[in-house]
């Protein structure tokens, strides 16, 4: 079944139209983590909405985690009637429509998802922004300085995940409670720092191929001893997309081969029972053409004289990405800046100081220390089909033809589908 509460809900988010609001409050992705430990103990706050369980039973002694990067309500949308596996959770589920955090970024909720906690609680917001304690731009996921290609450089000058990422993780408290927990990443990610932060208290499992996890996975399961939670990432999908934009026959071939793989490697083979499975994104993706970028560094007279700068008189920039450009301005600058570059942007974005953000809740309840010290002062928020960005050639630029991060339906719309096994 569809959820026409959860649908109706998140249609009714409208925010400086064409963009929503995240819904940290009731049908929105930082509550996974809540009902997920709710599914499997019975204790705390159940999270999302009940209807989002329907007629399914709440309790459960396996929940398993399908985390698509990328997959956003509108692929969803296209090819719900053509495959099997997504009739199925249609016909014998639940399908909820949830939005994303913002920002809609994969930085935000790849440490939301192992922690329970939202940007403004966690301080991980973006795939690029400022650390302090290195007092210059970082690269979280990849534990490294903003702009380099290698990853877990951070190491090399005496920072610790513990410094960037939170410490207290879901899977301590399933832990203690007496559910293991077994997360499924691709091979290149494995032994990253990032992972190794937070999946402290998780059993890791690498994977080469699609068809390798699924039956890994699927063994997993029916091998159990006990109360577990299974979390499995698939980010092709979301690569794809940034490369050949989210409309593109790259695409549609991706999802296809997901689908069809999922459904015949582990849903028609799984021979299990008492286990919830869940599918679900941490975005979606909107169109853009990287060769109309506005790059405000070269088509802005003085825009340098705004940015603030560290210790070594280094400019603070680029934190966020094309789809949410973030600014570190210095603050007696700050009105002027604003208006200057939202005149600059006129119908391509809108400039909004982070501070009317956060005092809506749009990072999430109860900003912490730790992300007021990391996020910018201003933040620009294209349109749909538009980026927005700083260039410095080899190191930052916009490369791609589909991007999130910023507030648009196509970007924050998510689903979650739910079955019992």
């Amino acid at each position: 079944m569809l959820n026409d509460a959860s649908i109706h809900a998140v249609g009714a988010a409208r925010w400086r139209d064409p963009f929503i609001r995240p819904l940290y409050s009731s049908y929105g992705f930082s509550n996974l983590p809540a009902t997920i430990y709710h599914a499997l103990t019975g204790e705390g706050a159940p999270g999302l909405p009940d209807d989002v369980f329907g007629n399914l039973p709440r309790r459960y002694d396996a929940v398993v985690l399908f985390f698509v990067d990328g997959f956003g309500w509108r692929y969803f949308e296209q090819i719900a009637d053509r495959y099997p596996l997504l009739q199925h959770f249609i016909r014998h589920g639940v399908v909820s429509k949830l939005t994303a955090q913002f920002p809609s970024t994969t930085a935000a909720h790849v440490t939301c998802i192992h922690t329970g906690l939202p940007p403004a609680q966690s301080g991980v917001y973006e795939w690029f922004q400022y650390q302090p304690e290195v007092d210059c731009m970082i690269a979280p996921l990849l534990f490294s300085f903003a702009g380099e290609k290698a990853r877990d450089t951070l190491a090399n000058a005496g920072l610790q995940p513990a410094h960037v990422f939170p410490t207290d993780t879901l899977y301590q408290r399933l832990s203690r409670a007496g559910v293991k927990s077994f997360l499924f990443h691709p091979r290149e990610f494995a032994d990253a720092a990032p992972t190794r932060a937070l999946n402290e208290s998780a059993k890791s499992l690498a994977y080469k191929t699609l068809p390798e996890m699924l039956i890994n996975l699927r063994r997993a399961i029916e091998k159990r001893d006990g109360p577990a939670y299974f979390l499995m990432y698939y980010g092709a999908i979301d690569a794809i997309g940034h490369e050949y934009g989210p409309t593109s026959e790259h695409v549609r071939a991706e999802l296809d081969q997901f689908c069809i793989a999922m459904e015949r490697w582990f849903l028609d083979r799984l021979q299990s029972n008492g286990v919830l499975l869940m599918l679900t994104a941490d975005h979606g993706m909107v169109e853009i053409n990287r060769k109309t970028t506005i790059y405000l560094n070269q088509t802005l007279p003085r825009f340098r004289d705004y940015i603030a700068t560290n210790g070594k008189g280094e400019l603070l920039i680029p934190a966020g990405s094309p789809r949410d450009f973030f600014l570190h301005i210095k603050p007696e600058r700050l009105d002027e800046a604003q208006a200057v570059i939202g005149e600059h942007l006129q119908g391509k974005a809108i400039v909004v100081k982070t501070a009317e953000l956060i005092a809506e809740d749009f990072f999430g309840p109860s900003p912490s220390a730790r992300f007021m010290a990391r996020v910018g002062n201003l933040v620009v928020l294209p349109f749909k089909g538009e980026s927005v960005y700083y260039y410095e050639r080899e190191k930052f630029e916009n490369r791609y033809y589909g991007h999130h991060g910023g507030l648009t339906r196509e970007e924050m719309e998510i689903p979650l589908l739910m079955c019992a096994l």
